[in-house]
């Protein structure tokens, strides 16, 4: 099997995959950014692509769900890892935290560690990059002085870097959940504890219908476990919606529900049904600095 996931070497994403059943039979190559990870998918060039949904504490990955919901080549969820997250300030050998003035990372790993970063580098600018991994390969390849990134522990080992501070995040076992995606259209069996997620437009239709599409889980005993709006590109207030539930599509409630949102709705794309991945938490460690 051949993967494709959000690189470089040493993110998160790498990690999830790594922890996949089969992993040891998986031939993987980073990408750059998640829409060219899904665009191997699409182009028969992987089979798979490991990418990240949303995380525990800043919500969805945009990247992500901008390209399940969009019309073009519709692409399909086979499984799911929840991962826990911690982050690290790291930096190249022989610096020190007293010379950091610009702190790079993904998006979500400065607001999960901007509280941090504001006591103990206050004033350092914020410099996005496109994977946590990504920013410390930047720093360690641009051997500047005073640049210092947020990623893995892993990544610190990938690319050379020195960690100075450990666990930063303000949230306790925050957890990221990645997904695999696939073209095939093929669901697993139903385990009894699954997830389903589909795409429901609802462009044109009248005032309320949303309220009336949801009462179609409720009534059926179906529970929503995550909705989130896109914007259609057509208009303001014209929507996508992705929604979570629990339950698999082969199953009597759940079908029932999504038939009767097919009735209703503009268009219902079902991107999966797959086993709900439990995350394993272990102990948190507490919170260690060095060359301060």
């Amino acid at each position: 099997m051949k993967y494709t996931y959000l690189g470089p070497r040493g993110t998160f994403t790498e990690a999830a995959l790594r922890s996949l059943p089969n992993s040891s039979e998986i031939r993987a190559e980073p990408r750059a950014t998640v829409p060219a990870a899904l665009a191997n998918v699409r182009s028969g060039k992987s089979d798979c692509a490991v990418v990240p949904l949303e995380n525990s504490v800043k919500g969805v990955v945009p990247a992500t769900l901008e390209e399940l919901v969009s019309g073009e080549s519709p692409l399909h969820i086979g499984a799911e890892v929840q991962l826990p997250v911690t982050f690290h300030l790291m930096i190249p050998p022989g610096q020190s935290l007293a010379d950091v003035t610009t702190v790079l990372s993904h998006p979500h790993a400065h607001a999960q560690c901007r509280k941090w970063l504001d006591l103990h580098v206050p004033g350092a600018d914020t410099v996005f990059s496109t994977s946590t991994a990504a920013a410390a390969r930047s720093v360690a390849e641009g051997g500047e002085r005073h640049v210092a990134a947020i990623a893995s522990d892993a990544a610190a080992q990938s690319y050379g870097l020195n960690l100075v501070a450990s666990d930063i995040g303000e949230r306790s076992h925050a957890v990221t959940r990645f997904i695999v995606v696939t073209n095939s259209r093929t669901f697993q069996p139903a385990t009894g504890d699954d997830r389903t997620s589909l795409v429901v437009s609802a462009e044109g239709l009248a005032v309320g219908v949303l309220v009336d599409l949801l009462q179609q889980f409720s009534s059926r005993g179906v529970n929503l476990t995550g909705i989130q709006s896109w914007p259609t590109g057509s208009g303001l207030g014209s929507y996508y919606f992705f929604l979570d539930l629990d339950g698999h599509i082969r199953e009597p409630a759940v079908s029932e529900a999504v038939a009767a949102v097919r009735r209703r709705a503009t268009s219902v794309h079902v991107l999966g049904s797959y086993p709900r991945h439990q995350v394993v938490r272990s102990a948190r460690p507490r919170p260690q600095m060095a060359g301060i």
